[in-house]
């Protein structure tokens, strides 16, 4: 006679655990899709466009190319709770996912759990009605307990005895109430702040950038300004479009770091699908809202989102080659900003730019080897410990050379003219420089934050030396 699942005493029922988004806090098919892409571009674009209508050979495809770090991957740790409850209980736990095989039984060891554990292999895609037959095969109906995520799961939770579900939605939960079986919610839900955090909203700072050259051209006509606040606007969207990008290709890098672990996509609190879905969003917000104001702005707007793409891909690994795609980067705002107001840009401009950003360049890195705790090679990055001199070198040249430009501006190339009082002007070299070697200084010690554009508007000294310079420019002209 048939035992009636009901009366079996819960530890002689397997635990059943889905991975993608309940186990994990992530998705394993992205994580591998974009650690394969920041490995090789090109043969991950054209695997994916060969196989995607093919889930499970598309897993296996890019996992040849590269494999996300089980090791790093967020683990959700409410159902890892019941994952060791169970293991006390002697229960057995098995993973059962539509993710590539192997990588299924690396989490299995990583958790210590014996399995066997089941995934996709190039034949099957172990998802949806597949699973839930094959649980119904492997088990016996009624006769496992089943922990899943998302409507996929529905036929897998038909077939269990009991349900746990993990972050569900309305609809989601009205129909795991009509199956009325015991259910068990785990609610982790993330939302806008966890998006506005991934964002860098404080960033958008750097675009004040684009207004220097409606300054230096000493015009303030009120269309010029609305039309630079408007670009302004465009490239901090198409700039965060980026950052999330920039994460989604750094996951492994991130997870390795100090600080930037805690990060929304790699901490797991935002989904990497949501979180691609935003990088496109806030895309396109930039195109349209840079063609408002000009074609020209448009064009410069893509250039700016394909360079910072390109820098994520590419530039970003190579020693110095990285600096100057920094720097380039900012300048580009400074160009973008001109043609937003109609205005020209002087050589002086982009002079001074070009030293200054470098230093802050140069900050960057430098702050990023200070920190490292044991001086090795820099995560992501083509730079270790030995490149501390050449980097200290490089940005206290760059601060002293960027106070040599802004007084040749007014003294060699007869710029003081424009000024009332050219003095008040030309001092203002003093709080320039000594804000860069201030940067410099406090980069090499570590004391500084990782990402310099934070650190400056929270350093009461900084700030300070910038009104100081803002005020002699004001008492000049």
């Amino acid at each position: 006679m048939e035992t009636n699942p009901n009366n079996v005493a819960e530890y002689d029922l397997p635990l059943i655990l889905d991975v993608d988004g309940t186990l994990l806090r992530t998705d394993l098919l992205y994580e591998t899709f974009w650690a394969a892409l920041g490995r090789d571009f090109g043969k991950t674009l054209l695997r994916t466009a060969i196989t995607w209508k093919r889930p499970e050979r598309l897993k296996l495809a890019l996992s040849e190319i590269a494999k996300p770090r089980i090791d790093q991957l967020p683990v959700r740790e409410a159902v890892h709770k019941l994952v060791l409850k169970a293991k006390e209980s002697g229960r057995a736990v098995h993973l059962v996912s539509g993710s590539n095989q192997q990588l299924i039984d690396e989490l299995g060891k990583r958790l210590d759990l014996p399995g066997p554990h089941f995934g996709s292999d190039s034949d099957r895609n172990l998802t949806g009605s597949v699973k839930a037959d094959f649980l119904e095969d492997q088990f016996g109906p009624e006769r496992y307990d089943y922990a899943g995520n998302s409507h996929a799961d529905l036929k897998s939770w038909t077939r269990a005895r009991k349900v746990i579900v993990v972050d569900p939605d309305a609809a989601l939960a009205r129909e795991i109430q009509a199956l009325g079986k015991p259910a068990t919610l785990i609610a982790e839900n993330w939302g806008l702040p966890d998006v506005f955090r991934e964002i860098r909203p404080h960033q958008w700072v750097k675009n004040l950038l684009l207004f220097v050259p409606l300054i230096a051209s000493h015009s303030f006509a009120i269309g010029s300004f609305f039309a630079v606040c408007l670009a302004a606007i465009a490239f901090s969207f198409g700039a965060s479009s980026i950052y999330i990008l920039n994460d989604l290709l750094d996951l492994e890098a991130d997870r390795s770091h100090p600080e930037k672990r805690l990060r929304p996509i790699a901490s797991g609190d935002l989904p990497i699908a949501a979180a691609m879905k935003f990088s496109a969003l806030l895309g396109l917000l930039a195109i349209f809202l840079a063609l408002l104001v000009s074609p020209q702005l448009a064009l410069l707007a893509l250039g700016y989102m394909a360079g910072s793409l390109s820098y994520s891909l590419w530039f970003k690994k190579f020693r110095w080659l990285d600096l100057m795609a920094l720097t380039g980067l900012f300048l580009l705002r400074i160009l973008a900003g001109a043609v937003a107001a109609e205005t020209g840009v002087t050589a002086f401009l982009i002079v001074l730019g070009f030293f200054v950003f470098f230093t802050l360049a140069c900050v960057k890195r430098l702050t990023a080897l200070s920190r490292m705790p044991l001086r090795e090679h820099l995560p992501g990055r083509g730079y270790s410990d030995r490149d501390r001199r050449p980097l200290m070198r490089a940005a206290y040249t760059g601060a002293w050379l960027s106070g040599g430009i802004f007084l040749a501006h007014f003294w060699v190339w007869n710029e003081a003219a424009q000024y009332s009082k050219p003095l008040f002007a030309s001092l203002a070299v003093l709080p320039l420089v000594l804000w860069l070697l201030r940067m410099v200084r406090l980069s090499i010690a570590g004391r500084e934050d990782y990402d310099p554009v934070r650190f400056a508007m929270r350093d009461p000294v900084g700030l300070a030396l910038a009104a100081l310079g803002v005020m002699l420019i004001v008492l000049a002209a």
